[in-house]
């Protein structure tokens, strides 16, 4: 059984209930800062709740911390519970800068527990096949990819630079699993307040990937995803809206054949990824998929995006 400590009361609720889905983890308690929001928890839930973090840091049972406090708070306390014995699960992204990135991966080494970040694009169905497309020989070789999010404004602040750091660093994260790091970046964006627009193109030698954020859609809008992976020999596309309606197509076409509709399953990308954390924690192992290297590359495309905007 692993045993969990959860620091964040937002993300965290919904944490709970995945650990709670699946068995062979137990949440032992859960860090909160509001006590009527820690009653409500910890009654839905019945687990042990605390306004002391410390209690979670020091609590011997406890194999994994998850962290789901604001993003300025996780090198501190991704470097407390790993000093403290801890695997960390960390919700994405990492860290705002590539240094405090980097100094989460040396504590890591140096306490010999691992670090994995919630990188959720990446169990995404239709992610995933497009993935695996890209890896295979069949189309040929990746010519470019777009990839996109749209959303009215109903997270809150997605400002300029909270665009880049929590909503655009999606786009990131999938082309640079499939690309890697790029030679060369681009951005552009527009400030609208707390909505914004970023584009950004990253530069492959013969291949590009281009990316699109926007958080100033209409009130009424669905929340919006998509890509399409241009190769020499076909395309992949994908497109979907979310909200009071759903709907999605995944295509391949190849040439010389009919385009061709895949019907992509329906899987919870969640569920999945804590599936996978799981896995990794009861065989002793790094995740070659969430790893804390692919993390701290997006970090870093992140802010060569940011210096491009002035940030």
């Amino acid at each position: 059984m692993i045993r969990v400590g959860l620091l964040g009361t937002g993300f965290g609720k919904q944490h709970a209930q995945l650990y709670q889905k699946i068995d062979g983890f137990e949440v032992v308690s859960i860090f909160g800062r509001n006590n009527d929001t820690l009653m409500e928890i910890g009654e839905e839930f019945n687990i042990k709740t605390t306004t002391d973090i410390n209690e979670i840091m020091q609590e011997p049972s406890i194999d994994l911390i998850d962290i789901c406090l604001p993003t300025e708070l996780h090198r501190k306390w991704a470097i407390e519970g790993l000093k403290n014995g801890k695997h960390i699960f960390c919700e994405t992204p990492l860290a705002y800068s590539t240094s405090d990135a980097m100094e989460i991966k040396q504590v890591s080494l140096e306490c010999g527990k691992n670090v994995y970040v919630d990188m959720f694009m990446k169990f995404s169905a239709p992610h995933v096949k497009a993935i695996a497309l890209a890896k295979d020989s069949g189309l040929g070789s990746l010519s470019s990819i777009r990839s996109y999010n749209k959303t009215s404004p109903r997270w809150g602040d997605l400002s300029l630079i909270k665009n880049v750091d929590t909503f655009h660093i999606h786009n990131i994260d999938f082309v640079h699993e499939i690309m890697g790091m790029p030679d060369s970046v681009f951005a552009s964006g527009i400030d609208y307040g707390e909505e914004s627009i970023v584009t950004t193109t990253l530069g492959y030698g013969n291949a590009y990937a281009i990316m699109e954020s926007y958080s100033n859609l209409p009130e009424c809008y669905p929340f919006a995803i998509g890509f399409e992976l241009i190769f020499t020999k076909g395309i992949v596309q994908y497109d979907a809206v979310y909200g009071e309606y759903t709907k999605e197509e995944f295509s391949v076409t190849a040439n010389n054949k009919t385009r061709e509709v895949i019907t992509i399953d329906g899987r919870d990308e969640y569920e999945e990824i804590f599936r996978h954390v799981l896995y990794c924690l009861q065989n002793n192992t790094k995740s070659n998929i969430i790893d804390i290297d692919s993390a701290i590359n997006t970090v870093k495309i992140k802010e060569m995006i940011a210096g491009q905007l002035g940030k």
